[in-house]
């Protein structure tokens, strides 16, 4: 069957030994197509370098030519912008400091918009920044008219406020003046009230009472009249309008005429006194320093400051106008030089697309008519056969063998499969005690772990107590031992406990020592439960004594735990008649050390018998701590 098989060929190969592509081979077919493809993208990149070139001048020309003048232009209308902003706060300056930050904002602005129109003027034609200038002169100038109304207008302020104290200086000094008087007066009016009243009034007594305070009656109403005054001339300063403000004078004059004649009514010594302070209120009301006209002239300079803001928003909208045309002339301008980019860019990709589908077709052509229908059905054909040798079918057709690639790896795969049809007779003989060594190693497995059970049982009696589960006498003393070491090299305190159940004999003679082995369980439970660190250690040291190893634990902690132990056993109510408490209790000894020269762990476990020998003497069922070792 070899031999047949030998001589069979795989289906296109000896056929395809006459292709006009079968002298190329792998290697030369991946060269041809690779230097078609470097060809190809040479070409494609010279093309695209033209076109990077030809968008670059594009772009430059724009960055550099046109753009700058566009953000100059821009910058130059908002410096216009913010310095007629400006502006706007300069008429709300109502302190020296409003003021000096409201110059300071309007000189910062004009430095800023005079730095923009010295760039403006190198940039673009004379003419339209000529315009620009000229409007931001003017806009300079109504800012300066506006500065010297600014200070025209704190001056008023002040003297307002100089007018304001001064009618309140005058307020006050008819205050003193007027309003013990008036008090008299109302006091008068309320006693003859209260003679009136009376079933017999004194008539002569109230004829003669009246007759003391008729001339002062009209008192009240001059008092009044003028804290009405002071009130109304108080309201005038805040009118909004000149001719809210003529309407309150108005007011004001009349007021001030009938307080006048209310004041010539009054006695003459009363009409003396306060008849200074009268004619100073009648000059804060009517001379041309007082609070209405120096009202008046504060909201005049705001008409006048807002009519030159009015000025300054129309010269901003004059600067836009002319800044709107420079930029709509560099918008064109953009437009234009985008087409010109646009449309090379159109060229380019055009030239690209066909220099791209021409290329993808020859390469397509190529890997077409050379690689699908002539290097693929041989490497087909190839691995087919490999993969029939490799799964023990030697009767596959066989490749043709030739000088080229492919038919070296078709003299290849014939040595294979005569190599593979040798490696099969000696796999199956090697199959064969593969099988013997495999059963005989599952049986030494097999043994192995059964062994491997034996110990870790043998190790676990070893270590353990049969009867708790905790840890037993010689696991203590191992690990005492190995916590000694560890804390005489860390200089770290350590503790043992020492446990002993009360009257466990007695128990055990009452309930049985069955139930004495149950209650020793239940006692070891507790300890497990209240010992979980893994260096800490519970064991059963003999008979109904238990020990505890605690590292790193000082005495404080230690007597704690063994507390919760004993809290714990009690809290079991496991039911012993024999004892004084009426339940099974525990005596715990508590000792603690840090190692050092001279101690040994013997000494530190007798310390935690003797204590617990002290807590039995004591009265069992309770915590004992030895004095440390020092």
């Amino acid at each position: 069957m070899s031999k047949l098989t030998e001589n069979k060929a795989a289906p296109g190969g000896p056929q395809e030994l006459n292709s006009p592509f079968h002298g190329l081979g792998i290697r030369n077919s991946f060269l041809v197509g690779f230097a078609t493809m470097a060809l190809f993208m040479v070409i494609v990149m010279i093309t695209a370098l033209g076109t990077s070139a030809n968008m670059s001048r594009s772009v430059s020309h724009i960055l550099d030519d046109q753009l700058p003048v566009m953000l100059v232009t821009v910058r130059a209308a908002r410096a216009a912008d913010a310095l007629a902003s400006s502006g706007l706060s300069l008429i709300a300056v109502r302190s020296d400091a409003d003021r000096a930050l409201a110059f300071r904002r309007v000189a910062s602005a004009q430095q800023a918009l005079d730095l923009a129109l010295d760039e403006l003027t190198g940039v673009t034609d004379t003419q339209a920044a000529t315009d620009v200038i000229t409007l931001v002169t003017e806009l300079n100038q109504n800012l300066q008219s506006l500065t010297t109304l600014v200070n025209e207008r704190l001056s008023l302020l002040a003297a307002q406020q100089r007018a304001r104290n001064q009618l309140i200086s005058t307020l006050q000094a008819f205050q003193q003046e007027l309003t013990f008087r008036v008090r008299i007066l109302e006091s008068d009016s309320d006693v003859i009230n209260a003679l009136v009243q009376r079933p017999s009034p004194p008539v002569e007594q109230i004829a003669r009472m009246s007759g003391n305070t008729a001339p002062l009656i009209p008192l009240s109403r001059f008092y009044a009249e003028v804290e009405a005054i002071g009130g109304l001339l108080l309201a005038a300063t805040q009118d909004p309008t000149l001719t809210a403000l003529a309407v309150s004078e108005q007011t004001i004059n009349q007021d001030l005429q009938v307080a006048s004649e209310t004041l010539e009514k009054l006695p003459s010594d009363v009409s003396s006194a306060i008849n200074s302070h009268f004619g100073d209120l009648r000059a804060i009301s009517q001379s041309p320093d007082g609070m209405v006209g120096l009202r008046q002239r504060e909201l005049t300079l705001l008409n006048d400051g807002e009519a030159l803001n009015e000025q300054n928003r129309q010269i901003i909208a004059r600067v836009d106008s002319a800044i709107d045309a420079l930029v709509e002339t560099r918008l064109s301008q953009f437009a234009q030089a985008s087409d010109m980019a646009s449309s090379a860019n159109r060229d380019s990709q055009w030239l690209l697309l066909i220099i791209s589908a021409a290329g993808l077709t020859g390469l397509v052509a190529f890997f077409y008519l050379h690689v699908l229908h002539h290097l693929v059905p041989r490497l087909t054909g190839l691995g087919e056969t490999m993969l029939g040798i490799a799964a023990g079918r030697y009767d596959v057709p066989m490749p043709a063998e030739g000088r080229d690639e492919l038919g070296r790896l078709g003299s290849a795969v014939h040595q294979f499969r005569r190599m593979a049809m040798d490696a099969s007779q000696r796999e199956e003989e090697l199959q064969a005690s593969k099988q013997k060594a495999e059963d005989a190693l599952n049986e030494l497995e097999q043994k192995a772990s059964e062994l491997e059970q034996l110990n870790n049982k043998l190790e676990t009696l070893t270590l353990s107590d049969a009867l708790t589960g905790l840890a037993n006498r010689r696991h203590f003393d191992e690990v005492l031992s190995r916590e000694w070491v560890r804390s005489t090299r860390s200089k770290q305190s350590m503790a043992v406990l020492m446990l002993d159940v009360d009257y466990f004999k007695r128990y055990n003679d009452q309930y049985g020592h069955q139930q004495g082995d149950e209650c020793l369980r239940r006692i070891a439970g507790v300890l497990q439960a209240r010992v979980q660190r893994e260096t800490d250690l519970a064991a059963r040291y003999g008979g109904e004594e238990f020990s505890i190893v605690l590292s790193s634990c000082t005495e404080e902690h230690a007597a704690s735990i063994a507390e919760q132990i004993r809290a714990g056993v009690e809290s079991l109510q496991i039911p012993h008649d024999n004892s004084e408490y009426g339940v099974v209790s525990v005596s715990i000894g508590v000792a603690t050390l840090v190692p050092a020269p001279g101690n040994t762990a013997d000494e530190l476990l007798r310390k935690a018998d003797v204590a617990m020998y002290n807590a039995k003497h004591q009265g069992r069922n309770r915590v004992m701590c030895a004095e440390p070792c020092r």
